[in-house]
């Protein structure tokens, strides 16, 4: 029988919190406490609901003479390209399970790749199956995490240094998480150079310290380290005793420099992966190409909402032939952003780990998703597996609600 078809739909500003003040990366100044999740609800007219966020779109603000990034802009898009679509009409399904785009929407997915994750959101509850399921299939159990919130904390609090960001790793351990992502790339703006290195390996150790030997921990540089390869160098062999997982976007992606990170890599004798790509946002752009083809990253990033599962779909199947691991970008993605990010590392045989942004609970409704060492079991629920909360929502946030009929 047709599926429903989208009758309704709402696009909602809600504030999102961190559980702290979050500082500097390499390159901007602090993050701060909030952020807004661009809530899309659409409905079915035979009661259906799917949800996306379209944060991504209202960052494309650029000024008032155009519509992207805007409010009316995004009112149009939503109403063109959804409204009065059967929920069944997007996605090419065989055997359960996702294998493509259908053809009319295939440009819409590929430049709103957010718009995918609510056509698999709204599928998976039209067929009464997960979002996990239409995937692929859930792969693993439990999907490990990272705590993603150690930014230049030691520039918040100066008189602690490094030590401010240990003692907030540790207070993360102690709340349960085994990975840790912390921002390095000192020498690029705020630091001297010769300091700011200095400083990105205390920090390193002093995180290793508090977390102890067990636990993972990364470094992302967001570009800190462009044209000072020298100090990149010294910066891996002296924190060497740290073991470090991951180094991330330690100087911007280009060949040339990725070849000489890798016998860098080699040489010093460790084992950390070289991950990169979230700022590709047409991915995957030639570079990143280059770089796989290459066999010069381990990991690669574009980000979760942007790209969306149906892209990420195309991606993992690029990537298949080749050692190179998934790893999606969720930064600025919100409370929804963990969930399509756990729902689709629930089903990625080569996904490594989410990035948790730790945010406080806000408009979504609790339900059978827990957190135990480290890692998130997997949404039961049909499509995504997560509702608003009604009275909530009426309450703090219905106010601003944007309708489209």
């Amino acid at each position: 029988m047709p599926g429903q078809t989208i009758a309704e739909i709402s696009v909602t500003p809600v504030p999102v919190h961190y559980r702290k003040e979050l500082g500097r990366n390499s390159r901007g100044e602090n993050m701060g406490r909030e952020r807004t999740e661009w809530l899309v609800r659409a409905r079915a007219d035979g009661g259906l609901e799917g949800l996306t966020i379209a944060n991504r779109f209202m960052r494309e603000f650029t000024g008032f003479d155009s519509s992207e990034g805007t409010v009316r802009g995004l009112e149009a898009l939503l109403r063109e390209a959804l409204l009065g679509k059967r929920v069944d009409e997007f996605l090419e399904v065989s055997d359960g399970q996702v294998v493509g785009v259908k053809q009319a929407h295939k440009q819409l997915f590929w430049d709103h790749g957010w718009m995918s994750i609510l056509a698999f959101d709204l599928l998976g509850r039209d067929m009464g199956v997960s979002a996990v399921e239409l995937l692929g299939g859930q792969v693993r159990d439990w999907v490990p995490a990272y705590d993603t919130t150690l930014y230049y904390q030691d520039m918040l609090n100066p008189e602690k240094g490094a030590a401010q960001v240990a003692a907030e790793a540790g207070e993360s351990h102690g709340d349960g998480y085994r990975q840790f992502k912390m921002k390095v790339g000192r020498p690029g703006r705020w630091m001297a150079p010769q300091v700011g290195m200095e400083r990105d390996v205390e920090v390193v150790l002093a995180v290793r310290e508090a977390v102890g030997p067990d636990a993972a921990i990364m470094v992302d540089a967001n570009f800190g380290y462009d044209g000072r390869l020298d100090l990149l160098e010294d910066f891996i062999r002296e924190t060497l005793s740290a073991n470090i997982f991951w180094l991330e976007e330690m100087v911007t992606a280009d060949v040339g420099d990725y070849r000489t990170l890798r016998r860098m890599r080699d040489r010093l004798g460790t084992n950390a992966l070289l991950v990169c790509g979230e700022v590709d946002r047409d991915p995957p752009s030639q570079v990143f190409v280059d770089l796989v083809d290459n066999g010069l990253i381990d990991g690669y990033q574009p980000d979760t909402v942007s790209a969306g599962f149906s892209r990420w779909q195309a991606l993992e199947e690029w990537l298949a032939s080749t050692d190179v691991r998934s790893i999606p970008h969720n930064f600025g993605n919100s409370n929804f952003g963990a969930r399509a990010t756990l729902v689709f590392g629930a089903a990625s045989p080569t996904f490594v780990s989410l990035e948790d942004e730790r945010y406080l609970p806000n408009v979504y409704a609790d339900d059978d998703v827990s957190f135990d060492n480290g890692s998130y079991s997997v949404p039961a629920g049909p499509g995504l597996g997560l509702a608003v909360d009604a009275d909530v929502y009426q309450r703090k946030f219905a106010g601003h609600e944007v309708l489209i009929r």
